[in-house]
């Protein structure tokens, strides 16, 4: 073998370049970043890579206070290190060759991206904004774990890469935790603040949770997120208490949907099953054979609950359909065509709108309550239930809603709930805003 060597040639292999210009170990190609604060942002390229250093604009550099603050802003985003923060390399000197034109700076990386309102300008489907959602969730509650509070979190300080679409979290210039005696004033953007970082000069996660709110609501995820939107901006004791908690509600959600669309499922081919079965034809708006009830079928196929031992017994949802009346009684089951029809919950709206309706026996010992049954009875006085085993459900599992949804806010101070166990109905997260719950009594 020869021991010549052989010269390489790039323009032969066309891979490797001869020029390996911006390769250097001082920062070239150096260009001025907008910034509306006391820093100066510098984009600049070292090793091939692109950075943005931060330091104090000339009027600032000189300030004892500013300085320290950009040093404490350094040593916040040095306890991070996520894939969805930005991240920092440390703080450096100027030098005669790189031209800066900043004593100190910190160098952290390039973000090639947008702000997050920019992004949702561009109208990303519901499931990319959930993904950035997930993304922002992970990295604050991670940020928390470390014990750093943001202080500032809104749209512009959330960057959305170019490449893949995920989240930075930008911009520590307020951040503070528990470990800092200096720089305690309240802090944040005005329109993101929570209301009590205006007076508070102790940083709180749940600051961050307040802010992150606001940010949620903006990104319009749906249904599934109303919920925690409006948790998040309650006052700082009934808010959220950690990112977490956040993250276990929508799970809890993501759950409650899943075994709806199974029961969905169910009832589906339950239907067909149960027509074969009984052939019921007649299934759907049909009145009773006892027109004294003055209720019809809204739906009478909820054969999941059937017992299959028994099939002429089927749970089925009623909608009131008599005049305007102040007493009415809904019986614990009904007779039709030849079978037993229980009385399983009161269906949508079943007795809206009746401002004449004063008093309501229902007999069933089970039952759901489904939205609006009770909306627009101005003269709703008492709700008898007699026969009462646990306190009724709150929508099923198809039709999910709450109980704000179902009665007028003044029913909670004006009608009274009578019922066996009063307890039973105190200790439920639904029905103890009813402020009057007393024990039935016959002949009540």
């Amino acid at each position: 073998m020869s021991d010549k060597v052989i010269p390489h040639q790039s323009e032969v292999s066309g891979i490797v370049p001869d020029d390996y210009e911006g390769i250097e170990s001082r920062f070239t190609q150096v260009s001025e970043l907008p910034s509306l604060s006391y820093c100066r942002l510098v984009k600049a390229m070292r090793y091939g890579r692109w950075h943005v250093l931060k330091g104090l604009k000339a009027e600032y550099a000189s300030d004892p206070a500013h300085t320290q603050r950009l040093r404490k802003e350094l040593e916040m985003m040095m306890i991070l290190s996520h894939p969805s923060i930005l991240q920092v390399y440390g703080m450096e000197q100027d030098c005669r060759d790189c031209k800066i034109g900043m004593d100190s700076f910190i160098v952290m990386e390039w973000v090639d991206g947008v702000t997050l309102g920019e992004w949702l300008a561009t109208s990303p489907s519901i499931n990319q904004r959930r993904r950035v959602a997930d993304e922002m969730l992970d990295a604050i509650s991670y940020m928390h774990r470390q014990g750093v509070v943001h202080r500032d979190l809104k749209p512009e300080n959330i960057m959305i890469t170019r490449n893949g679409a995920n989240v930075k979290i930008i911009d520590f210039g307020l951040a503070d935790n528990d470990s800092y005696a200096v720089f305690k004033n309240p802090a944040g953007t005005e329109q993101y603040i929570a209301p009590e970082q205006l007076s508070s000069n102790v940083a709180d996660s749940r600051n961050d949770i307040y802010s992150l709110g606001i940010v949620l609501n903006l990104m319009h995820m749906g249904n599934a997120y109303k919920g925690v939107v409006k948790k998040c901006l309650m006052p700082i004791s009934a808010r959220f208490q950690s990112v977490d908690e956040i993250r276990e509600d929508l799970e809890r959600g993501k759950r409650h949907r899943r075994h709806a669309r199974v029961a969905g499922f169910a009832i589906a081919v339950s239907v067909v099953i149960a027509s074969i079965l009984l052939g019921l034809g007649y299934a759907g708006r049909q009145k009773l054979e006892d027109p004294s009830g003055n209720f019809t079928f809204r739906d009478s196929n909820d054969f999941v609950h059937t017992n299959w031992d028994n099939v002429t017994s089927t749970l089925t949802s009623v909608q009131y359909a008599g005049g305007n009346k102040a007493n009415v009684r809904l019986r614990s089951d009904y007779r039709f065509n030849g079978n037993t029809w229980i009385s399983g919950e009161l269906g949508f709206g079943c007795f809206r709108n009746m401002d004449k309706l004063e008093n309501v026996t229902l007999d069933p010992p089970s039952f759901g309550i489904q939205k609006n049954s009770f909306k627009g009875c101005t003269n709703l006085k008492k709700i008898i239930m007699p026969n009462l085993e646990h306190p009724p459900h709150i929508g099923n599992g198809g039709w999910v809603t709450v109980i704000d949804s179902i009665f007028e806010p003044y029913h909670f101070d004006r009608v009274t709930l009578y019922v066996p166990n009063v307890e039973d109905m105190k200790r439920d997260k639904s029905w103890s805003r009813f402020k009057h719950i007393e024990p039935y009594k016959p002949n009540q």
